[in-house]
């Protein structure tokens, strides 16, 4: 630590009377002290005897340099183990996960269940855009391991003052913390341009779908498809019946009414549509 930087900011802090200035031998014995190992007691606390003032600002001054470049050794060391993309919270005997890093690769989310003795495995897999970056759902390998997990809502369950609007308080998992099932937890990530869904919210117009706020119901086929367009958006497929029969017609009559819209893949819907309004 005795380098050209330290010596000339302490020298700029040096006092200009004589009386007062820190001879070279002392100063040694000084700088020796704060960067030695086993630097003695008096150095690291409160001095013993009283000491004049520009002495005290000379060992502050030199212990905040030291102290700096500490720090920045320890932040930027090579090698540092990545934070956890996963939070862990007991409560009772329970066990709440939620993500803490939604942009994690899966293998982090794995390590971190690893680490803490669970046999949970994240899969990613293709959502719309307001499930990017959440867990959407879960199974176990029978109905016993199923029983002992719970969804937990954003908001739900969450410490101190946090609510659901806090990135460290959404959606999660309830689990016992001695829980010794085997689990798959989906992960949503964005989908590629064509690629299906594998999960979406209940309709296309609820907020952050492709068709949010747009008023659809009992409209047109032929009322509807310009607005649609107009965001952007086109039809894959349209489906009718009472249920919807599962179909990949490409075209529907331009009279018939739409009853709702679903999220099918980016810039895509899935029109639901019969001869008669819905009531």
């Amino acid at each position: 630590m005795k380098t050209h930087d330290i010596d000339a900011a302490v020298r700029g802090l040096a006092p200009t009377r004589t009386e007062d200035r820190i001879t070279d031998a002392a100063w040694s014995e000084v700088a020796e002290n704060v960067t030695s190992e086993h630097a003695p007691a008096a150095v690291l606390e409160s001095p013993r005897r009283p000491v004049r003032r520009p002495r005290l600002v000379l060992v502050a001054a030199a212990s905040l340099l030291i102290a700096g470049v500490v720090a920045a050794t320890l932040v930027n060391r090579p090698g540092q183990d990545q934070p956890q993309a996963l939070s862990f919270t007991e409560q009772g005997d329970k066990l709440i996960v939620r993500v803490v890093d939604p942009n994690a690769d899966p293998k982090r989310y794995n390590a971190d269940f690893k680490r803490m003795g669970l046999d949970i495995t994240v899969r990613m897999i293709p959502v719309s855009p307001p499930s990017v970056g959440t867990m959407v759902s879960y199974t176990g390998r029978n109905a016993n391991d199923m029983k002992q997990l719970r969804w937990i809502e954003p908001g739900e369950k969450c410490p101190g003052t946090l609510n659901a609007s806090d990135p460290g308080c959404q959606a999660g998992l309830e689990l016992p913390k001695d829980y010794d099932g085997e689990t798959v937890v989906d992960f949503g990530r964005a989908a590629k341009p064509g690629e299906m869904y594998q999960h979406t919210s209940s309709s296309a117009t609820e907020k952050g779908e492709s068709l949010a706020g747009l008023a659809i119901k009992n409209k047109t086929v032929a009322e509807v498809l310009p607005l649609i367009t107009a965001r952007g958006v086109k039809v894959h497929h349209y489906l009718s019946g009472s249920p919807p029969q599962l179909d990949t017609s490409d075209s529907a009559p331009a009279g018939w009414y739409v009853h709702d819209a679903t999220p099918y893949a980016p810039g895509e819907v899935t029109l639901f549509v019969a001869a008669a309004p819905e009531k």
